[in-house]
């Protein structure tokens, strides 16, 4: 397999948003209802996007992105 090289802070921001944007959409369809069609589907785009990203810079890559992700995603508490 061929990596490119290590994503550059422009990468890693950008590839952070995009992530935190799916994030967010799972965490609302989760919410609003944990078995349906659109929270399966979003929870599967999340899944595409971290197998790409480690697909194309790697696991320094993909986890440079996590970090990036994490710190700037509030926690999930999901409702009772």
């Amino acid at each position: 397999m061929h990596l490119l090289e290590e994503p550059d802070s422009i990468a890693i921001t950008r590839l952070g948003k995009q992530y935190r944007l799916l994030l967010r959409i799972h965490r609302a369809n989760l919410a609003n209802n944990p078995t349906s069609h659109a929270t399966q589907s979003s929870r599967s785009n999340l899944m595409a996007v971290q197998h790409t990203v480690k697909e194309m810079y790697g696991e320094a890559g993909a986890r440079n992105v996590a970090n990036l992700v994490i710190l700037d995603a509030p926690a999930f508490e999901p409702t009772p």
